[in-house]
Order: C-alpha cells, then structure tokens, then sequence
C-alpha cells in the first residue's frame, strides 16, 4: 500500500512538470470608433443577402451552399482535421492488444522438436507526464477550429462573390435594355432622317450622322450580350451548376437593378468586435494556438518517455491445454526511454516549431491589420458611391432636358442635327453610368458586409 501511495505521489508531483504553450504579445491598437455617418446597433444576421429582398438572389446562394466546390473541399478539411484529433485523442488513454501464437521449435537440451502455443491481451499506457501528449491534442483540436473558421471565410468570400456577381449581371442586363431602347430610337431616327432627305427636307449629312449613330448603338449590343454571357458563366460555377443546367437553363433572375433594397443602414458594432466577428481572425487565431502547443509539445522530447505494459495471458506445449491447467501468464513492466544524443534533432524541432509560431503571430497580426484596413475601405467606398449615384442621377435628369431641347431646336431650325446627336450621346453614355454606379453601390454595400464577418460569431 505504502509503494502505490508513493507511485502516485510521485506520478501527480510529475503531473505538474507538464510543459505549456509560450505566451506571446498579439495586442494590437484598435481605433475607439469607425469613421461613418451610417451606423446601426441592429447585429449582422448570417443570411445579410436578405437585406436586398430579392428572392432570386436568396435561391442562388442556397445552391451555391449547396453545391459549391470550394465548399466541398473546405467540409473534407474539416472532415481531415477532426479525424487527426481522433488519432492523437486516443494517445491520451491506454491501449489494448490482442495476440498469440503458434510455433514449433528444437533445442539441444529437449534433443526433440516441441510446440509452443500462446494467447494474451496486451495493455500499454504512455503517462503524459511532461504534456506532450496534451499540447499534441490541444494544437490538433486548434486546427480543427481553424478548418471550421477557414470553411466560414470561404463560404463568406463565396456568398459575397455570388451576390456582387448577380449585381453585375442585373447591371448588364439593365445596360443591355438601355442599349436596346437607344438602337430603336436611333432606328426610328434614321428612317426619319432618310425620308426627310428624300423628301428634301434635310441634307445627306443630317441622314449619314443618324446612321453613323445607327451603327455605333448597332455595335454596342453585341458587345453587352458577350459581357452578360461571360458573367452568367462565372455566376453558375459560383452556384455549382453542372454544364447541362449552364447550357440548358442559365441563371435565374429577379429584381431589376432600380428595384433590389438597398440596405440604408449596415450595423457596424465597436471596432474590438471586428476580432471575434470575422471568421480569417478567427482561424489565425486558433492556428497561432496551434502552434504554440507544438512547441510546448516538441520540448517535451528532451525528457523520459515513461510508460506502462500489462499482459495477462495464456502460454501452453499443446493447444488442447492453453485454456486449462496451469497455463495462465502474466507480466507487468515499467519502462523509461530517455533521450541520449539526437545529434540535434530535438532542439531542431523546437526552432522549427518556434519558427512557425513566428509566422503565425504575424499572420494573425496582418489579419487584424487587413481585416481593419478592408472594412474602411469599404466604408468610404459605400458612402462614396452613394453621392456618385446621386450624381449621376442628377446628371442623366439634365441630359434628358437637353435633349428635349436640343430637339425642338432643331426641330424649329436653330441649330443642326449634330447638336441633337451629341445630346444623344450623351444620354446615353449617362444612362450606362448610371447602371454602373448602382451596381457599385450594391457591391459596395456587399463589401462591407463581408468586412464586417458577415454575421460569423466566434466558436464557444
């Protein structure tokens, strides 16, 4: 009794030499407020999408979470990171074995062949004492956070890349409408022009210049329709449609770019909650975890591997007799593997895992860094195409009246019909602008969103 009681004393007092991770300096500077004139205390839902109350929006970023490739391959890392924490989980408890044998054998002392039969159950035990075994399963269970963070940053890079490529789609094809408008006008203006200058009305130039015009709105549509075709091509990839349903079906739309919500108000929060909001911060984070237990768990190897072996079995000349009569063995062995010399190996090992922990720190700093930097950007960036949409708005109401009036101008004879085309021009190009800048907007609001961690929160 008194030899197990001192066993265990000695194997807690031993318990308590376990190695820990290395503290590190990741403090950073945060700023006390963003510099915004459109903040809310609403939290950011998961499906933000949703803000822009468009159905056909909300359907393609299912099918993307459905069927998304990126996805896929970020679910196996997951999938691979929690069967290394499996693994290195069942270091943590004993291990059972089951084995025999059968042989036949001849010494000089029997001067006879003899059989020899045997069947036991193998226990052995690694006693963690100095926490290699722990640190080795904390920076497993650290990466398997960080593969479920990495997977929430793809499927947010992927939900963002959806939506700003649906924006751009329903851009396009806003842009195609107008382009469409402006040929039947310029059509209907040329038959125009034509049957004025047959009629002598007019002069052959005012007829060329409207079919010049003709064949510039003539050439801008095909131009469009590529452009759309390209687009809708990268958004049913996004949405992981297989080639038949690319061909056959295309992509879904709903709102016209004039009717899609755009949010008034995106809810920002304190800077500080940027860190536990965006799931890249995250996932660094808990690599740097990672890496700091692979240290502690590397300096284990300068000490004894200390462990424990039990077998209780059955040993036997004939096999008749291995489950009777005095056939029952057993052993229990204590055994201690110290390191020697390693001609450097182990210290090689700990610089190299102290080595990454230096890459993590930084990486996690520039993710703190990138994280801030982007989310600003994409502040100004919102605020700034709003003004940009109120001025082209602005801009494409005067060129209308221009137009107007550079029509009834001509119309009365005060001016040539260039002054009506140049009006038309313009016009037109500000119609596109228009779409443009609308479609910034949406992106720009898109921006933010992800910037802001699109509604992740941290783990635990």
């Amino acid at each position: 009794m008194r030899k197990t009681i001192l066993a265990l004393l000695i194997a807690s007092t031993l318990s308590a030499c376990a190695l820990t991770p290395p503290v590190v300096d990741t403090k950073t500077e945060l700023p006390s407020a963003w510099r915004s004139d459109s903040v809310s205390d609403i939290s950011i839902g998961r499906n933000w999408w949703a803000q822009f109350d468009d159905p056909a929006l909300d359907n393609l970023i299912s099918a993307a979470e459905a069927h998304n490739q990126n996805l896929v391959i970020a679910a196996a890392r997951i999938d691979e990171a929690r069967a290394a924490l499996g693994i290195i989980s069942a270091d943590q408890l004993p291990r059972l074995d089951l084995g025999g044998k059968a042989g036949r054998s001849m010494s000089p002392q029997l001067g006879s062949p003899s059989d020899s039969y045997s069947l036991g159950a193998t226990a052995s035990w690694e006693l963690d004492f100095w926490g290699r075994i722990k640190n080795t399963n904390d920076a497993a269970r650290a990466d398997l956070l960080a593969s479920e963070y990495n997977r929430d940053a793809v499927a947010l890079a992927l939900y963002a890349n959806v939506a700003q490529t649906y924006f751009n789609l329903r851009a396009l094809d806003q842009q195609l409408v107008i382009a469409v408008d402006t040929l039947k006008t310029r059509q209907e203006s040329f038959q125009l022009r034509k049957r004025r200058f047959e009629g002598g009305v007019t002069s052959e130039l005012d007829m060329r210049q409207a079919e010049v015009e003709l064949a510039a709105a003539q050439a801008s549509v095909p131009g469009i329709e590529q452009n759309i075709a390209k687009v809708a091509s990268s958004l049913s990839i996004l949405i992981g449609q297989n080639p038949r349903e690319m061909i056959e079906s295309g992509v879904a739309r709903g709102k016209t770019l004039k009717q899609i919500s755009l949010p008034v108000n995106v809810p920002l929060g304190l800077p500080s909650e940027l860190l536990v909001r965006r799931p890249d911060i995250q996932a660094s984070e808990q690599s740097l975890k990672a890496a700091g237990a692979r240290i502690a768990a590397a300096r284990a190897a300068y000490y004894p591997t200390i462990s424990l072996t039990g077998l209780l079995g059955t040993e036997s000349a004939s096999i008749s007799d291995l489950f009777s009569g005095p056939a029952r063995t057993w052993s229990f062995l204590g055994n201690l593997a110290a390191p020697l010399f390693d001609n450097g190996r182990t210290a090689a090992n700990v610089d190299g895992a102290t080595a990454r922990q230096k890459q993590a720190v930084a990486n996690y700093r520039l993710s703190i860094q990138q994280a801030f930097a982007e989310t600003q950007s994409a502040l100004i960036a919102r605020s700034s195409s709003a003004k940009i949409v109120a001025a082209q708005q602005l801009q494409l109401d005067s060129l209308s009246r221009q137009l107007k009036l550079a029509t009834l101008r001509y119309d009365n004879g005060f001016s040539g019909y260039l002054e009506v085309l140049d009006a038309q021009r313009s016009l037109f190009q500000a119609q596109l602008n228009l779409a443009a800048a609308q479609r910034d907007q949406l992106n720009a609001t898109v921006d933010l969103y992800k910037a802001m961690g699109g509604g992740w929160k941290a783990k635990g």
